[in-house]
């Protein structure tokens, strides 16, 4: 009886552990300094400075992706003001201003379309 207890406790760690490091996945810092989450296909790195919004993207090997042909629309929070960012290319990112600063952690969330239509959503807690 101990050896069956022992092999089912086995398996439902072996189960779960999938799930919970999927929920537990984090990426490190991105090469701007930024906060990175997966977007689809791609990864997005939010970098906030003042006013300034810049998303870079990647793919999913890490890889930068040229900004053109991308557009997005960020809608970011930070001290219970919620702004709507317009983003379009500018050099290898996207970039637009808020209304007023941002700060450096705001909350909120990126909805990225690519060069053939296809649209994706980053989420930043």
């Amino acid at each position: 009886m101990n050896r069956a207890m022992s092999c089912a406790v086995l398996a439902l760690t072996l189960l779960a552990a999938p799930a919970s490091a999927q929920r537990d996945h984090d990426h490190p810092a991105g090469p701007h300094g930024g906060r990175v989450e997966d977007a689809g296909p791609w990864h997005a790195e939010l970098v906030t400075r003042a006013e300034t919004v810049s998303v870079y993207l990647t793919d999913g090997d890490g890889k930068p992706l040229p900004a053109e042909g991308f557009k997005a629309v960020a809608i970011l929070k930070s001290n219970a003001k919620a702004a709507r960012i317009l983003l379009s290319p500018e050099g290898n990112r996207l970039a637009g201003k808020a209304e007023a600063a941002l700060g450096e952690r705001p909350s909120g969330a990126v909805r990225i379309t690519g060069p053939g239509g296809v649209t994706a959503s980053a989420r930043f807690d």
